[in-house]
């Protein structure tokens, strides 16, 4: 059992969410980062769809009442290095604090966090306030089951080397200074036809600064100069990753707690191999798009898919 001595800024309980709902208006939800997810459960041995501790700016402090191994990844903190396994003795506190650089950092324990399941699924869904163990982020007070470890943990896995998890540097995120600007890539969205001629170009051409309205829903990027006319589109169904134009010329990128239908027109579509970027991008920060093609999207998840793999 885990105590929470200290609940953070918004601090969920998270696995692979529930993919396949939203046709019944349940977002899939899951973690904002899933590659730091699906690493840290790695490093403990757990599955990589293991419900772990999603932390994001101000960490929680953990007080676990017994014996447990622990790995931390994603954002940076000052509590302990990124992408090592290390045990904890029963009384041990773990303070997470403040996330120095990215903005979410994932507490993976030896045999995942055994809050109930709600349709499928241990994630808190913030729309619909249920799972998660609460319904809602923790706070002081909370109890937090650990589930039975089923298997000896892994070798210390080394960390992928590549073009896989990129910002402009070209280098994985564990390894970047998880700071902006990011490059994203993208694929044109099913309504470029809504826009201008050479919107999409402009939209390619533009570097958009993160405004303050961001959480797990999505972010809203807004760059000086940039508004196009679209014609209006149906309600339609959204997905993670796609990004949207308002009349303002707001652009909204959708991530993994989005509702179910937009009516705003997509212009792009983020590739899931980098909706880590977006999970770990600050209000200030700057993201770039770049298109790809679909061959490319489907080598670069299968890199990172393969990873996990070994």
């Amino acid at each position: 059992m885990i105590e929470v001595v200290s609940g953070g800024t918004w601090t969920t309980i998270q696995d692979r969410g529930r993919p396949g709902w939203e046709r019944y208006g349940v977002s899939p939800g899951g973690p904002a980062d899933w590659f730091s997810a699906a690493a840290a459960n790695a490093l403990v041995g757990n599955d990589p769809d293991a419900a772990l501790v999603e932390c994001t700016l101000m960490g929680p402090t953990l007080r676990f009442r017994r014996e447990a191994t622990v790995a931390l990844m994603g954002g940076e903190t000052l509590a302990i290095e990124n992408g090592i396994a290390f045990p904890l003795a029963a009384g041990a506190e773990l303070k997470i604090g403040r996330v120095r650089r990215g903005l979410r950092t994932y507490v993976a324990v030896r045999g995942g966090i055994a809050v109930p399941r709600v349709m499928g699924s241990r994630a808190l869904c913030q729309l619909g306030r249920f799972g998660g163990g609460f319904g809602r982020p923790l706070e002081v007070g909370d109890q937090l089951p650990v589930g039975k470890a089923t298997a000896q943990p892994p070798p210390p896995l080394p960390l992928p080397k590549g073009r896989g998890l990129r910002s402009g540097g070209g280098r994985f995120l564990k390894r970047l200074p998880l700071v902006g600007p990011w490059e994203v890539r993208v694929m044109a969205g099913p309504h470029t036809s809504a826009f201008g001629a050479d919107d999409f170009a402009r939209f390619l051409n533009t570097a958009f600064p993160v405004t303050p309205r961001a959480n797990r829903m999505g972010m809203r990027l807004r760059a000086p100069g940039f508004r196009v006319q679209a014609t209006e589109i149906l309600t339609t169904p959204v997905t993670q990753g796609a990004v949207q134009v308002t009349p303002s010329g707001e652009a909204i990128v959708l991530l993994a707690e989005h509702q179910t239908t937009g009516g705003y027109p997509v212009i792009a579509t983020v590739i899931s191999a980098d909706w880590p970027l977006l999970g770990q991008a600050r209000p200030g920060d700057t993201i770039h798009f770049r298109e790809v093609s679909l061959a490319e999207a489907q080598r670069a998840r299968s890199r990172l898919d393969g990873w996990f793999g070994q």
